[in-house]
């Protein structure tokens, strides 16, 4: 009778070569030198939340094991977050508001990028969420579409031994 209130083990150690993966290529430097997106805290957590979007799609295609792996990657991440706040001098009083916010907006972004990969014609519908989110302009938020449907395609790739146990990269 127990078991059935047993949870999912989750490796750890995936969870963070996830998140580890995601965060190298969220800082690599050709969206940043190219103007799709800010070279700012706040243009840098876009980028996190672009490129975790891709990592959690992919783990949620691998079942019950795969939603698991992808919560607790989402769990590290935000706790990296946390601690980025902390570093960046936000005091303990307003640190919960600000994680409450950012986690709505990384879940928006989230939700509306996995709904445009969706849809047929994938670049126009991710270059609208993006420009709606991101980047205004037009032409540079097609640019990062692209770039995140081809990163997304890599991701995709993935075989399932790389997926359930974290990707050295992306």
């Amino acid at each position: 009778m127990f078991g059935l209130f047993k949870r999912e083990a989750v490796d750890k150690e995936a969870a963070r070569r996830w998140r580890d993966a995601v965060t190298s290529e969220a800082r690599l430097p050709e969206p940043y030198l190219k103007g799709w997106v800010t070279d700012t805290i706040y243009g840098r957590f876009n980028m996190v939340a672009l490129v975790a979007t891709l990592a959690m799609r992919r783990l949620r295609a691998e079942g019950r094991e795969g939603q698991a792996l992808s919560k607790a990657f989402a769990e590290l991440l935000f706790s990296d977050f946390d601690h980025a706040l902390r570093e960046n001098g936000v005091g303990d009083s307003s640190i919960a508001r600000r994680i409450r916010k950012m986690g709505e907006e990384f879940y928006g972004l989230a939700s509306a990028i996995d709904a445009a990969l969706e849809l047929g014609g994938p670049q126009q519908e991710v270059a609208k969420v993006i420009q709606r989110n991101v980047q205004r302009d037009e032409a540079k938020a097609l640019e990062l579409a692209d770039h995140l449907l081809a990163l997304s395609e890599r991701v995709e790739r993935l075989p399932r031994e790389a997926v359930m146990n974290g990707p050295e990269a992306i």
